[in-house]
């Protein structure tokens, strides 16, 4: 019981000197010191209808690649792993279309959606499988609607 009180006091002194060295180093300001002029990092890029439209066409391909190897009844593993990386690559790039408030940001999920629907279907997890591929036939219509 000592021995935790005393790592559990010795960690949070640590977290405090870490947050008092990083205040340093960041050096926020004081009334004193000059101005000067920050610009705001944008970490989503502006997507464009096109690219959305674009993005869309290559998850349906994945998807219909991935529906494809199901229904011939011989899933190699090989080709099983390939496709995973295909959904997980495409949901990366999903990313630049943002979340919430976006105009594109239901492409984003439908990525999501897909890679999910593929580990259920994979894993044998007929939940997973349903509620993915239903998100995912939503978040499609939503994203090419937006996209026009």
């Amino acid at each position: 019981m000592k021995r935790t009180f005393i790592a559990a006091l010795l960690a949070g002194a640590a977290l405090s000197a870490q947050a008092e060295q990083k205040l340093r180093v960041i050096d926020l300001g004081g009334p004193n010191s000059p101005t000067q002029s920050v610009q705001p990092v944008n970490t989503v890029s502006v997507a464009t209808a096109a690219e959305a439209a674009d993005f869309m066409s290559r998850l349906d391909s994945a998807v219909e690649r991935g529906n494809d190897q199901i229904l011939s009844g011989q899933i190699d593993p090989v080709q099983r792993r390939k496709q995973a990386q295909a959904l997980a690559a495409l949901q990366a790039e999903g990313e630049k279309f943002g979340v919430l408030f976006t105009p594109f940001h239901k492409c984003n999920e439908a990525a999501i959606s897909a890679a999910s629907t593929w580990q259920g279907l994979i894993g044998g997890n007929a939940r997973q499988f349903e509620n993915g591929f239903n998100d995912y036939e939503k978040d499609r219509e939503a994203c090419l609607q937006a996209a026009g």
